[in-house]
């Protein structure tokens, strides 16, 4: 097996292998400068490009584990046997490196079965375990067609009211204020507003993060942030005022995200998860729009150091209570 570390001079290589074996925008380039404290393995064997894997190092008291968020990402013209054996290398190389106790990784694709190290499911999940894929490259009509009449009612409510959406290339303050009030009411956890100023920084010929913002009298009633990477879009958080809950300017701004897409020629529209669990209105409002329900392999941990991966466990329910 060949193993190579990626530097700045391969961005582009790195993002196109992505982008033809549909990974995630977690796993381009540009996610991993924003998220700073990362590596970017290549395995390949004869010439041959096998995987690709960007790894965020986690840091907690005493030790350090790894994380790969919906990846490795396997070149789709392999064989079982080059996927298993890439897989092992990858596995091996990050074994090898001091103090780290344990692999994390949430696929975005079923992994090779290996005995090499010791797999537990792991006791808590980071990314969506489900969500919902629309297909862009439907006609209209058709997207329309699979919409819940409910749904096209509360869109075509939110026009009558005045209800418009904007479209931003900027990051917008008044996101996070919504934000807060609608994790106060749903109660989830987002990352610091500083997090979404810098994913504004970002512009490439492949990444692209956008504002969408419903407006109401002059008056912003929900904003939300929406992630582009190849030719996928995705709706990362949004936030709303309560307030103007009969307006109904989530279901319009979501419908908007979805016709602006269509407009601008991707292919595939994430609605970045469902879980009927936690957010069972949330879930249910995202399927009034239609799609397909993916749902991914389970989240493994890869242990190399047991003992402290029990006290790794034990420290963590303590803290957070699982």
């Amino acid at each position: 097996m060949e193993i190579n570390f990626i530097d700045k001079n391969k961005k582009e290589e790195w993002n196109d292998f992505l982008i033809k074996n549909n990974g995630s925008f977690l796993q381009s380039f540009e996610w991993g400068e924003l998220q700073g404290q990362v590596e970017r393995l290549e395995i390949g064997k004869g010439g041959k490009k096998l995987l690709q894997a960007q790894i965020i190092k986690e840091k907690v008291p005493l030790f350090s584990y790894f994380y790969i968020p919906y990846g490795p990402i396997f070149s789709q013209d392999i064989s079982l046997e080059e996927k298993k054996e890439s897989f092992i290398a990858l596995t091996e190389n990050i074994a090898k490196k001091e103090k780290t106790v344990f692999l994390r990784l949430e696929p975005s694709v079923f992994l090779p079965e290996t005995d090499i190290f010791n797999s537990k499911i792991a006791p808590r999940r980071i990314q969506p375990k489900k969500t919902l894929i629309l297909n862009l490259e439907k006609p209209e009509e058709e997207i329309l067609e699979s919409i819940h009449k409910k749904t096209k009612y509360n869109i075509k409510l939110a026009e009558r009211k005045g209800v418009k959406i904007r479209v931003l290339d900027d990051y917008s303050n008044v996101f996070f204020s919504l934000l807060k009030k609608t994790k106060e009411r749903q109660n989830f956890i987002s990352y610091p507003e500083e997090h979404y100023k810098e994913l504004f920084k970002i512009n490439s010929k492949d990444f692209k993060a956008r504002m969408f913002l419903g407006e109401y009298q002059d008056k912003i009633i929900v904003a939300s942030i929406v992630v582009s990477f190849g030719d996928r879009m995705t709706s990362l958080h949004t936030g709303s005022d309560h307030e103007y809950r009969a307006l109904k300017g989530p279901d319009l701004l979501r419908w908007q995200v979805i016709a602006y897409g269509r407009k601008l020629g991707y292919k595939v529209y994430d609605f970045w998860g469902i879980d009927d669990e936690k957010f069972p209105g949330v879930s249910n409002f995202k399927r009034g729009f239609g799609g397909a329900e993916i749902e991914y392999p389970a989240g493994i941990d890869i242990v190399f150091n047991n003992v402290q991966y029990q006290i790794y466990k034990a420290m963590r329910k303590i803290k957070h209570g699982f």
